[in-house]
């Protein structure tokens, strides 16, 4: 089987197993008590009717999916890249499923940091190829070098700030999908061959999501936030360390900007307002983007927020640092422009 072939093959998969799930996502929401309902009394969650948490769900089972087909395929070639797609497909099933068991059970955030810290340690342990051990930056010719623990927590850390960043993104229909899409094109430019297939698969399941998304049809849930945060941080660590001639520290940071750079103003804000960083409110900026712009109008100015510094950092890599700065400077303004019209009350719930 030709690599072209099996991508094709993986994207066909991630394509069927999204129709099937958003076809009858409201039936297999029931079925698994992942259904999400609307606050009374206008509170944040205000979708108007109950919606099926099963977007997530075909994300993660198209990557599975395609990562057992790789696997197959690459028995006899590679035991190191056969243990690396089993750990991988380990680490975001797990994550999957304590995203799930949050969205039927509602678990506490000290159980929920917990149990995704000791799926990502374990991984990062098992994996080398899937942990920072080292930093370099475009422009600089010394890498920094990490010692074995500083590796492991700063990996952690980073792994669990996506994960918290995509979940406070997953506000509105079309953002997580939306991000995770480009997210994809640009892993797909730096992404080593072998790892394709996954990528194949992922964006089959995506595009057919985001159309069911949009339409109000499904939700992605924790479990999908959790399993994508999972795949798109590990795959971007994974290209890192296997082209970070070209993809450099500076784009990592640069491919979660937007997200992390909310989510590092939000919880600024609620902990200078005496609260929780973890508590809700619509403070985001997709919140001040639908109150000011609308929606899908507001999706569009924050995909082209998250797409352009991105594609500039693939066709000029050795700028990752300006480009960095060159975002930043897009979120202030953005932001800055969006609360000047529209109102945004704050909420209660997370």
């Amino acid at each position: 089987m030709t690599a072209m072939t099996l991508n094709m093959l993986c994207a066909a998969l991630g394509v069927v197993i999204a129709l099937f799930v958003g076809q009858n996502a409201s039936r297999i929401g029931g079925l698994l008590g992942l259904l999400d309902y609307p606050d009374p009394f206008g509170g944040r969650k205000r979708h108007a009717r109950v919606t099926p948490l099963v977007g997530g769900l075909a994300v993660v089972l198209a990557f599975e999916a395609s990562a057992l087909l790789l696997y197959h395929l690459l028995a006899r070639d590679s035991a190191l890249l056969d243990w690396q797609i089993l750990c991988f497909g380990f680490a975001v099933g797990a994550m999957a499923l304590v995203g799930l068991a949050d969205d039927r059970m509602g678990l506490s955030p000290v159980v929920r940091l917990a149990l995704t810290s000791f799926v990502l340690v374990l991984t990062i342990l098992e994996v080398p190829d899937l942990r920072v051990d080292f930093l370099r930056f475009a422009g600089v010719d010394q890498l920094i070098l990490l010692p074995a623990w500083a590796s492991v927590l700063f990996t952690l850390v980073c792994l669990i700030g996506l994960l918290n960043a995509v979940n406070m993104a997953d506000g509105k229909n079309g953002i997580v999908l939306t991000l995770s899409l480009i997210w994809t094109a640009v892993l797909f430019a730096r992404n080593p061959q072998p790892f394709d297939p996954l990528l194949f698969g992922i964006a089959g399941s995506l595009v057919v999501m985001l159309w069911f998304n949009m339409k109000g049809a499904l939700f992605l849930g924790d479990g999908g936030s959790y399993g994508i945060s999972a795949i798109f941080g590990l795959l971007a660590i994974y290209a890192y360390n296997h082209s970070f001639a070209t993809f450099d520290a500076g784009q990592v940071a640069l491919l979660f900007l937007v997200p992390v750079l909310d989510t590092v103003r939000l919880m600024a804000w609620r902990i200078a307002q005496g609260r929780s960083p973890f508590s809700g409110d619509r403070n985001h900026l997709h919140h001040y983007l639908h109150a000011r712009w609308g929606w899908p109008v507001g999706l569009a100015i924050y995909a082209a927020l998250a797409a352009l510094p991105n594609f500039l950092g693939v066709l000029f890599p050795a700028y990752s640092l300006a480009l960095l700065g060159l975002g930043a400077v897009m979120y202030v303004a953005t932001l800055f422009v969006s609360t000047r019209g529209g109102t945004v009350r704050s909420g209660v719930s997370a």
